[in-house]
């Protein structure tokens, strides 16, 4: 099977698409009512206002901006509430399920295996978490299913001499690993990989030839680097350092837990390899040989682990820069891109896991004139392996337990700022002022005296305020930190409005770390603390009194 793209009975693989799509709006469209986290309030504040603010906004938060300008436009068409706004995200990751069907189905000319590579996508925890969030790691998602879809047409399309062959699906495949990198470019870690992989798999078989289309990628390749230069990802960088809050690797352990690794890659490679084995071992016993002329035009083509051999690489790639200390870059945020590789991967070994068990059953039962299985027997194996592997799936992910308990299961940031605000507008009075502990990197400055911590700019306020500037929007509010330096904690005191004021303390550090904060401001004057919303943020009440000498 040098080649197994064959004809796909159009219904089935519409079917199968309708199937996965269910099932990634199903698994979705629940954790999308939950408010809005800390990641997705920068994403709603970007774009709450003018057009124009929305580039100085995204880069303040570290992020390119052409992702934030197409939210822009859905927000204003659909409107700023929590489902409407992660519908762009949901409606991103359905479509990249739903492209895995189809392209791994006419790849190898087997729909189950379309079926498993999108489903997989659909139910798996870390697509479904990145896939209904407020930011644009489904859109990278969906365009890395469409770069490997075109890197695999490429690979697999005979050299022609009067047409532009293979370089049209370069071009593609270039086109969208580059608009991945315009939305999020740390994709690249993942998604530039697939180009020496593919370059060597093309130069290997004869299928490298070059023609007057590359030339138009490597401008789109040159255009795409320039456009990063200057964007804020070069200051971005120079901040780095602020991610080790999150993104340091500690300990090799955390390399296998970053995907599920043993049903997106383990069990299907396994199967494969094991079927492979299996009807080498029955055809040697059957006539003494294992590589007659059927078996040769029939020869397993195994290029479908370069999407899954791109994504393993890509992920040890990030986890070793971060636990070596070149760059803290460990979260999936940062590698999302290989999760759609994994799943071609999956689909493409089930896809030789069903054609080898069909062709064991050559010689045993319901085998047409041609020697090939019936229809019935091709759709009932078909059948089988989708309940075999995605059943597996659900199962070691635990979703199967979470349906049996009477639960859906839902993916939940945990954080009820929607709630917190609400519990604050409904009490708060005339003269009043907010205290925002976000928590934000950007305000580690605020652990050092304000004598080190140079001058900080009105936008630099505004955007370290940003949770409560958006769609939960309260007013005035300062920024303070529960782990700020003393010499702050005297400014924030000294600069209330009024010696006796009551403020509202809005808190993401927890509650401890928030008592301890109040107790330290005791030592400027005196305070008494209520506590009217628990959870993340939690909310006290701050009565502050005059202190009396």
């Amino acid at each position: 099977m040098e080649t197994r793209s064959a004809a796909i009975n159009g219904r089935a693989t519409w079917l199968a698409v309708v199937v996965v799509v269910s099932l990634s709006l199903a698994f979705r469209l629940p954790s999308c009512q939950e408010s809005f986290w800390l990641d997705e309030l920068h994403s709603a504040w970007v774009v709450a206002d003018g057009f124009s603010d929305v580039a100085p906004r995204a880069a303040a938060g570290n992020q390119t901006t052409g992702y934030f300008h197409l939210l822009w436009i859905w927000s204003a068409l659909v409107g700023a509430g929590e489902l409407p706004m992660r519908l762009s995200s949901v409606l991103a990751s359905a479509l990249a399920s739903a492209l895995l069907v189809v392209g791994v189905a006419r790849r190898t000319g087997n729909v189950s295996a379309g079926l498993v590579a999108g489903g997989m996508l659909a139910i798996d925890p870390n697509g479904v978490f990145f896939g209904c969030e407020l930011r644009a790691y489904a859109f990278v998602m969906l365009y890395a299913v469409l770069a490997v879809w075109s890197m695999m047409t490429w690979l697999e399309k005979a050299p022609a001499t009067h047409s532009y062959g293979g370089a049209r699906w370069r071009l593609a495949m270039l086109f969208w690993i580059c608009v991945a990198a315009l939305v999020h470019p740390t994709s690249l870690g993942v998604l530039s990989l697939l180009v020496p992989c593919a370059l060597w798999v093309a130069w290997k078989r004869g299928r490298l030839r070059w023609w007057r289309a590359d030339v138009i990628a490597g401008v789109v390749a040159v255009a795409t680097l320039a456009a990063l230069a200057l964007s804020s990802l070069p200051d971005s960088w120079q901040r780095r350092q602020l991610w080790k809050a999150f993104g340091q690797a500690t300990s090799w352990w955390q390399l296998w837990y970053a995907w599920a690794w043993v049903p997106i890659v383990l069990v299907p490679l396994g199967a494969a390899l094991g079927m492979w084995v299996a009807i080498r071992l029955v055809k040697w016993f059957r006539s003494g040989s294992v590589d007659d002329d059927r078996e040769r035009a029939e020869r397993v083509d195994w290029i479908g682990v370069i999407p899954g051999l791109v994504a393993v690489t890509g992920t040890t790639l990030f986890f070793c820069a971060s636990y070596l200390e070149w760059v803290p870059l460990w979260h999936r945020r940062y590698y999302v891109a290989a999760l759609p590789l994994l799943a071609w991967t999956a689909g493409e070994m089930v896809a030789i896991f069903g054609s080898e068990m069909l062709r064991i059953t050559r010689g045993f039962c319901c085998v047409g004139a041609d020697g090939n299985p019936s229809p019935w027997l091709r759709r009932g194996c078909g059948i089988a392996v989708v309940v075999l592997f995605l059943g597996f799936t659900l199962w070691y992910q635990g979703t199967l337990r979470t349906l049996a308990a009477g639960r859906w299961p839902v993916q939940l940031r945990g954080e009820q700022w929607r709630d917190a605000v609400e519990a604050v507008r409904g009490e708060i009075g005339e003269g009043d002022v907010v205290w925002l502990d976000s928590q934000l990197i950007e305000a580690s400055f605020l652990r050092r005296p304000i004598s080190e911590a140079g001058s900080v700019s009105e936008d630099q306020w505004d955007y370290l305020a940003f949770p409560l500037r958006g769609p939960y929007a309260l007013d005035p509010v300062v920024v303070v930190g529960a782990f700020e330096h003393e010499s702050w904690v005297r400014h924030h005191v000294e600069n209330l409005p009024q010696p006796q004021t009551r403020v509202w303390l809005v808190s993401r550090s927890g509650e401890p770390s928030t008592r301890r904060f109040i107790d330290r401001l005791e030592r400027f004057r005196p305070v008494s603390a209520v506590k009217t919303f628990p959870g993340r943020p939690v909310v006290f009440r701050l009565d502050f009194g005059v202190r009396v000498n």
